[in-house]
């Protein structure tokens, strides 16, 4: 069998939810808190519930009231898992079938061979909280999980009101082999000499009878005996003349209450159950021989708290080395680990330091006990041992990363994706690395708005919709729910820290930043598959750009580009250092790098009013460099070939003879842009002096006023240094422009 789907509803943070075309190796991947562990939970507690064959549990892993969804308990917990059966699996469930129920032989032989094998394990609310399958049927392919089949393709489906009768049933046929296995225990803990006393003590009076019962219970398990049990010993002690014919008797009523406990389970029930071959008023073997198959499953739960490896472990390394075909088997198992981990492992014989001491098996990991080794060879290593040791046919891996070096993360990953060839490998993850590789296919990202919801990823469409070349990661596209393009690294620092003084939790809006690299690409990323791509997955979309030298016209040009896909901020100053001109903070700035730098004693902080007197000097300075910006940016414009006309041969010209034209073309150009140089550079210096008085601390170029204005006491500014966002933390939230706080509420809003 193998799992294909899997259908979630009211467990824990999960209304309902649905993973579908499960393969070898599946990847949930998502933020802390958004349901990825309920869901492995989910299906190990399927496998709980049917453990053993049986239809009912009276002890379910998952039914407190903090286990139901919202603590609402009108409605039970609800777990389907779809399989695909092999032909021989089909088989023999027909056969099971037509051996019970031969009038169904035509229907069940003619079932297609397409159709998958559902399953619905229900856990009923507290108080008496208990688990069975509510519903077995065989679906169409294309059926979704959960959804009612066609009826006669129904295997088995129990009431409400039916599980409760199997669950009274199961709990009074239990309680009767309790009381079979407690008193087959009682005659090993006893002698004569305690038979006699009991007998002794039937004597008294029937007020000091519950002494009795006390001495009794020391020789049962605690809760695991009923007083009729107790009854039926008081009785056989009675009526015993000897301590063996007392175990005799004891024997003869465990063997009545196993009797019993089988007479109860195989009576007819009073509410009918649905099956294969019509109303029945039992569970037909078939359904029961069908639960054993899918019990049979071996499903391994790592939770993130996993336990350290010990003395069980080095034991059976130890146990292989004399055991018939053991050292080749420890052999392969030290050759997986030293090729995975890079360390080598053993298990030896530990020294008894005094005679009395016991010997005790001990595992080394490079010549060091392995309980001195760092968390992340523990880690790797307890995953390891237990896969090879279980061998279990269903892996279900909370967290493999926790505590790993990037490099060993990557190893427990192929590891993980090697032995998925042989079982399904189901995992929970935050790192990155899980889905920033090509050959992930079944990767589904988790997310709570309300409630868990999960939802396939498309690598294979992302991959042919943005661009490799943008540096895009696919965790970047998945992982976030809105996306802030900023046109460098540290822009995030400078917009993340204003945030912080703000109050403002971008972290809580899962917003993510990606850095252009230079205004220059904003086309590149601003394509439009990319932005639909991004829309369809309903992720919003923001631009961040310096205004630099560009006029209004280019600015609508850039929001034409991205059309209604995303929202375009250009600022309204040169560029984001403009907005850190505050002298206060400025003057606490250049202290601190004083400090750093280990200046001359007694050179205290500027003021603030120095700090305020340098800004105002070097604005003035930065003048002619604020205008001989907007002239390079006319006047520097690059010139390229037009290749159509070079390429256009319907003149009759040749290669050459059209290059040569072209090129004449793009000389003629230059020497109008040198002609106009003059013009340009007075147009563009009567401009800035026209916008000078009032818009001189936006015109300059900001991170080079910043360092003029640190250079006059003796320290640097460093945009490249980060210290945009070191120089932010230092501003009080008054003193952060207006325009910057609209755009960090508009990207932290709700």
């Amino acid at each position: 069998m193998k799992l294909e789907s899997v259908r979630i509803k009211r467990f824990r943070s999960i209304e309902d939810c649905e993973l579908t075309n499960l393969g070898g190796f599946n990847v949930l991947i998502g933020k802390n808190n958004s349901g990825k562990s309920n869901i492995l939970s989910a299906i190990h507690a399927f496998f709980k519930c049917i453990q053993g064959g049986n239809v009912v549990t009276l002890q379910p892993p998952h039914g407190g009231e903090i286990d139901f969804y919202k603590k609402e308990t009108k409605l039970p917990i609800e777990i389907s898992l779809n399989f695909s059966l092999s032909l021989a699996e089909r088989d023999a469930l027909i056969q099971d079938i037509v051996t019970e129920a031969s009038q169904v032989r035509n229907a069940a032989e003619g079932l297609d061979p397409g159709l998958r094998l559902v399953a619905t394990v229900s856990i009923t609310p507290p108080p008496r909280s208990f688990g069975y399958t509510s519903r077995i049927a065989l679906e169409n392919a294309g059926t979704p999980t959960g959804k009612l089949p066609l009826a006669e393709r129904t295997i088995l489906s129990i009431t409400p009101q039916t599980a409760r009768e199997l669950r009274d049933r199961l709990s009074v046929a239990k309680r009767a082999r309790d009381d079979a296995e407690s008193l087959r225990r009682m005659p090993r803990y006893i002698d004569n000499d305690e038979w006699e006393r009991f007998r002794a003590m039937m004597g008294r009076e029937l007020k000091d009878r519950p002494s009795l019962r006390s001495m009794l219970r020391r020789y049962t398990p605690p809760g695991r005996i009923t007083p009729e049990a107790l009854d039926a010993l008081e009785s056989a002690i009675a009526a015993s003349s000897s301590f063996q014919e007392f175990v005799r008797a004891v024997e003869g009523i465990a063997s009545e209450k196993e009797k019993d406990a089988l007479t109860i389970q195989q009576e007819p029930l009073g509410e009918k159950i649905s099956t294969f071959a019509g109303e029945e008023a039992a569970v037909p073997r078939y359904v029961q021989s069908l639960l054993g198959k899918m019990s049979n499953i071996r499903v391994a739960h790592f939770t993130e708290q996993r336990e350290p490896i010990g003395k069980e472990e080095a034991e059976r390394l130890l146990s292989l080395k004399v055991t018939r075909g053991g050292p080749e088997i420890l052999k392969n198992f030290q050759e997986t680990v030293s090729g995975l981990l890079g360390v080598n492992i053993d298990a030896f014989q530990s020294e008894s330091r005094s005679r009395d001491e016991e010997r005790s098996a001990e595992m080394d990991v490079d010549n060091f006990l392995v309980e001195v080794n760092g968390s992340g060879i523990r880690e790797a290593l307890r995953l390891v041992l237990d896969v090879e040791f279980e061998n279990p046919n269903m892996l279900l891996v909370e967290e493999p990363e926790i505590h790993l070096h990037p490099a060993l993360e990557t190893s427990v990953m192929r590891y993980l994706k090697r032995v998925s060839s042989t079982r399904q490998v189901f995992i929970t993850t935050h790192s990155t690395n899980f889905l920033d590789t090509p050959e992930m296919n079944n990767v589904y990202l988790v997310t709570k708005l309300g409630s868990t919801q999960v939802q396939l990823l498309d690598l294979v469409e992302a991959e042919a919709r943005i661009p490799a070349e943008l540096g895009v990661r696919l965790s970047s596209v998945f992982m976030y729910d809105r996306l802030v393009f900023v046109e460098g690294p540290h822009d995030e620092d400078i917009l993340r820290e204003y945030a912080s003084k703000l109050g403002i939790n971008l972290s809580q809006v899962n917003a993510g930043f990606l850095p252009m690299r230079g205004a220059r690409n904003f086309a590149h990323f601003a394509s439009s598959a990319t932005l639909s791509f991004l829309s369809k997955r309903q992720v919003r979309i923001w631009f961040v750009t310096d205004r630099d030298e560009r006029d209004d016209s280019e600015i609508a040009k850039l929001k034409h580009l991205v059309g209604p896909n995303a929202i375009v901020c250009v600022l309204k100053k040169r560029e984001m250092e403009n907005y850190l001109a505050c002298p206060r903070a400025l003057a606490q700035f250049i202290g601190v790098k004083r400090e750093l730098s280990g200046p001359p004693k007694g050179r205290s902080a500027p003021s603030e009013a120095e700090v305020g007197t340098a800004i105002d000097q070097c604005v003035e300075e930065l003048r002619h460099a604020a205008i001989e910006r907007r002239v390079a940016k006319i006047l520097c414009r690059p010139l390229y070939p037009a290749l159509d006309r070079v390429c256009d041969r319907s003149g009759g010209n040749t290669i050459v003879e059209r290059v040569s034209q072209e090129v004449d073309t793009m000389i003629q150009q230059l020497e109008q842009t040198k002609e106009s140089a003059g013009r340009v550079f007075e147009e563009q210096a009567g401009l800035v002096e026209t916008r000078w008085a009032s818009s001189k601390l936006s015109i300059v170029p900001g991170d080079e006023l910043l360092d003029m204005v640190c250079q006059k006491f003796g320290v640097r500014f460093k945009k490249e240094s980060g210290d945009g966002a070191r120089l932010v933390g230092l501003m009080q939230a008054s003193e952060i422009d207006p325009e910057i706080t609209d755009l960090i509420k508009q990207l932290g809003s709700a």
